[in-house]
């Protein structure tokens, strides 16, 4: 069953990430242009909630069965990212071949194999699903090399309690890592301060430090306590800096402020988790559109690049409010829609091909498990 207020952070990240890439009007608007400097915080917000959420996926099912299907949690993983993707690659490729536009081998081969923050890519914004997917295959790494070391003759324990320790390693190796981009790289440039795994995959990892807090050291209910508006307040004032400070202009904010930012997105997800239920009409609505958020994600650019110099070519429809709702509701619109098309379709094969839960032994039939008796 799924959590409405996680959709809605969902609908939040994405929403921030929409204004990062929002073209400013002629006439400066002080609210457009914070949101165009802090919107690349929405994609720390999904960084921790990815990590949050997929490493809980393995911690659910350790506790169910004692152990995890890592080649599953893998294939599962691959339904949820590479159709939704690849058909949006393929459609850039189509677009490029009927306008005639040239496109560099590497780069195209970067979005193929997830190697776009480091090789480039086609569009600006998939780099952040190149970090995505390495962390699904350090975290099965790690789940493999956690499982094997810990319980070698199949004995009980927690193999997973270690995660405190890997988070500290890991932030600690990727603050290193940023402190040394400094001095590599003068001059600031994106790819450089913030697109490499090596420096965010700490975002990443925190929100996998939650997820063991959760689900193995009751971290929800120990944080009951905690005033819900008080863990938003902070978490808000946390990615605050980020609205504040260009990174263009502040280095040291994809250096220092990062941390800040993923402890802050952390905030939010414990907030989110207490919705877990609504009556609200408009909240109702948003939380769908909110599990809608990787499609979304992945064609606002389209939707802005490709469809916006169709749309203004309709009289009345080329000035600057035109624009910004053709690009805000048509990409949540579109988003949602291929989302439908493409996304919803697959993860119902999905879990009919490899459901989230094995499927119970037949009557009958023994399993290992479950020894015939006499």
């Amino acid at each position: 069953m799924r959590n409405p207020g996680l959709d809605i952070l969902r609908l939040v990240a994405v929403v921030l990430v929409l204004g990062r890439h929002l073209y400013l009007p002629q006439q400066e608007s002080r609210f457009l242009k914070v949101w165009q400097t802090g919107g690349w915080v929405g994609v720390d917000l999904f960084f921790v909630l990815s990590g949050y959420l997929v490493s809980g996926l393995l911690f659910k099912e350790f506790q169910r069965h004692g152990t995890v299907d890592l080649k599953r949690f893998l294939i599962r993983r691959g339904f949820k990212i590479y159709p939704a993707f690849y058909a949006m690659i393929l459609a850039t490729l189509a677009v490029a071949y009927l306008t005639g536009e040239g496109l560099r081998w590497y780069r195209v081969a970067g979005e193929l194999l997830f190697l776009q923050n480091y090789l480039g890519g086609l569009w600006h914004h998939t780099w952040s699903l190149a970090v995505e997917e390495h962390f699904y295959l350090w975290i099965a790494f790690l789940c493999f090399f956690a499982l094997r070391r810990e319980r070698p003759q199949g004995s009980p324990g927690n193999p997973f309690r270690l995660v405190p320790h890997l988070f500290l390693l890991t932030a600690s190796a990727c603050l290193l890592l940023r402190i040394a981009t400094l001095f590599v790289f003068e001059s600031y440039s994106h790819r450089a301060y913030l697109f490499g795994t090596h420096i965010r995959i700490d975002s990443l990892m925190y929100g996998v430090l939650l997820s063991y807090g959760s689900h193995f050291h009751q971290l929800e209910s120990r944080l009951a306590k905690v005033n819900t508006a008080t863990l938003l307040t902070a978490g808000c004032l946390s990615l605050s800096p980020a609205f504040l400070f260009p990174l263009e202009l502040y280095k040291g904010i994809s250096v220092f402020g990062v941390i800040l930012f993923y402890l802050g997105s952390g905030l939010l997800v414990l907030v989110a988790l207490r919705l877990r239920g609504t009556r609200n009409p408009l909240l109702g609505v948003l939380g769908p559109l909110g599990a809608s958020s990787y499609s979304i994600y992945l064609w606002h650019l389209p939707v802005l690049i490709w469809g916006w110099p169709l749309f203004q070519k309709i009289p009345g429809c080329d000035g600057y409010f035109a624009f910004f709702c053709f690009y805000m509701l048509g990409s949540l619109v579109f988003g949602w829609l291929m989302s439908k098309a493409i996304e919803w379709p697959m993860l119902k094969l999905r879990e009919r091909l490899f459901p989230s839960e094995p499927a119970p032994p037949k009557a009958g039939i023994p399993t290992p498990e479950a020894p015939p008796t006499a």
